[in-house]
């Protein structure tokens, strides 16, 4: 036995003794390991991929074990500065990067570990919930469609329970045990933290549970406690400042507003664009998830205008066919019910009720839709202590696009930095959600770096990239031309 192993082994007999518990004691270790070579920027690099074996409850040592992917994208240095963990958007998206196509290469590794629960050998996905929120009926957030889809959520966690899945294990907390045990394996003594989205919270609780591991954190789009919740009165803010900025621009197709042109192709909806039929709501959830980005906003927007100008629904209709592929492929909706839910779940609320008083141009929209079919999943809570906002001394730099209605720039100013008193953040201007890529891409990560080498944050790499209301490929001209196409995978 090891040297590393036994000190392990050691340490676990001691946890055992003074907390009277069974524990997962298991010598941290990366297993199956393989090599890659690939190139990154011209040079040269590893990729290590590999596993863990981490147990699905820590306290039951003999039970479930639940296998979790590792990546690393070795320095090609010598000098190896911290090491970077990287914490993926969400909740229910997969947490494993393709390395090679990052972009950058440092002088430090950068590890993805698998969330559980998306890319262990548990997947808590579900075909029949993510039918069930397609809706009924094309009316996707009406209380017909809404009790529809909180069965099947129902359905589906008593099929976790039947197959002796232990759904309150896969919170946050657990996903933090995981990168600890992952931390371990690889023998790292800190870490820096690079967090999008869903990460940022892991990162903020990470912070708060072992402040001594994380050297420096980075956030992209920063989400405090009670913000997996999204309100449309601040949705309907971004969208005001989308349309100053579409009428101040001097090169515009359109005369009016944005909001104009929402409302206006609502009040005129037909029931059907050719053969298919319209669901406003799907619509409307749709132009949220698509305002994540400011090229999506861009392409949502010109669909909106060409609909009412021109009573052309082919680009909204398309909205609505992303959004049923997004929701039937793409999402892990137990992941996101209990990593969400176990965090920012109010029982005294009633979801459905408070969302539907938003007399807004969206409406509630992705909100209504997850949290109006929330309580069918609430059963467990992670601590109080980790549902609330408090002191982290960790070194933060928090990045944010004035235009993000996923995680608004105005809730990190205001709810986050005054807990963070080594804590710094950047508003991009005339950015939404997506920040990682485009022209500013490269800039960003070179600041994110820069900030783990130095603790200083330089924003002078980026420059002012303005909204581009011009777009290259309409959504309508995809739907107009792919007609057969989706005609037959409608009938099919």
């Amino acid at each position: 036995m090891s040297s590393k192993k036994f000190a392990n082994n050691l340490i676990c007999l001691f946890l055992l003794i003074g907390s009277g518990k069974q524990t997962f004691c298991q010598a941290p270790e990366l297993k199956n390991i393989k090599y890659e070579d690939v190139n990154v920027n011209g040079q040269a690099v590893k990729i290590v991929h590999g596993f863990i074996d981490v147990p699905e409850d820590r306290e039951k040592p003999n039970g479930r074990i639940i296998k979790l992917p590792v990546s690393i994208l070795k320095s090609p240095l010598k000098d190896v500065g911290t090491p970077v963990f990287y914490f993926e958007g969400g909740p229910g998206a997969s947490n494993m990067l393709d390395l090679k196509n990052l972009g950058i290469a440092t002088n430090h590794d950068i590890i993805c570990v698998g969330y559980r629960g998306i890319d262990g050998t548990v997947k808590l996905k579900s075909k029949r919930v993510g039918k069930a929120a397609k809706g009924v009926h094309h009316n996707l957030l009406s209380d017909e469609s809404l009790d529809n889809l909180e069965m099947e959520v129902k359905r589906f966690a008593a099929s976790l329970k039947e197959k002796g899945i232990d759904i309150a294990k896969y919170t946050m907390l657990d996903v933090i045990e995981d990168m600890e045990y992952a931390r371990r394996a690889l023998g790292y003594e800190q870490v820096n933290l690079f967090s999008v989205s869903y990460g940022t919270r892991v990162a903020l609780l990470y912070s708060y549970k072992y402040p001594a591991i994380i050297k420096r954190s980075a956030m992209i789009g920063a989400n405090p406690s009670g913000h997996f919740v999204w309100y449309p009165e601040k949705t309907e803010q971004i969208l005001d400042k989308y349309d100053s900025i579409y009428k101040a621009t001097s090169i515009f197709n359109y005369q009016g507003s944005i909001k104009e042109a929402m409302k206006t192709s609502f009040e005129k909806m037909p029931r059907r664009w050719r053969a298919f039929k319209l669901d406003a709501d799907k619509i409307k959830t749709a132009t949220f998830q698509m305002m994540f980005s400011k090229g999506g906003a861009a392409e949502a927007f010109d669909a909106y205008f060409k609909a009412a100008n021109k009573n052309d629904y082919s680009g909204l209709y398309m909205m609505q066919v992303g959004y049923d592929m997004f929701i039937s492929k793409s999402m892990f909706w137990g992941d996101f019910f209990q990593k969400a839910v176990s965090a920012d779940y109010q029982p005294s609320i009633n979801y459905r009720e408070l969302l539907r008083t938003s007399k807004t141009t969206l409406g509630p929209t992705t909100s209504l839709l997850f949290w109006g079919v929330a309580k069918s999943w609430y059963e467990y809570s992670i601590p109080e202590e980790y549902k609330r906002v408090r002191l982290s001394n960790t070194e933060t730099l928090i990045i944010s696009g004035n235009l993000d209605v996923a995680t608004p720039s105005d809730f990190a100013t205001e709810k986050l930095l005054p807990v963070l008193p080594n804590g710094k953040q950047v508003i991009m201007k005339d950015y939404s959600h997506s920040l990682l890529g485009g022209k500013q891409g490269g800039a960003v990560f070179g600041m994110i770096f820069n900030f783990y080498d130095t603790g200083k944050v330089d924003d002078s790499g980026i420059v002012y990239d303005p909204v581009n209301f011009t777009v290259k490929k309409p959504l309508g001209t995809i739907a107009k031309k792919n007609y057969l196409l989706l005609l037959l995978k409608n009938l099919f």
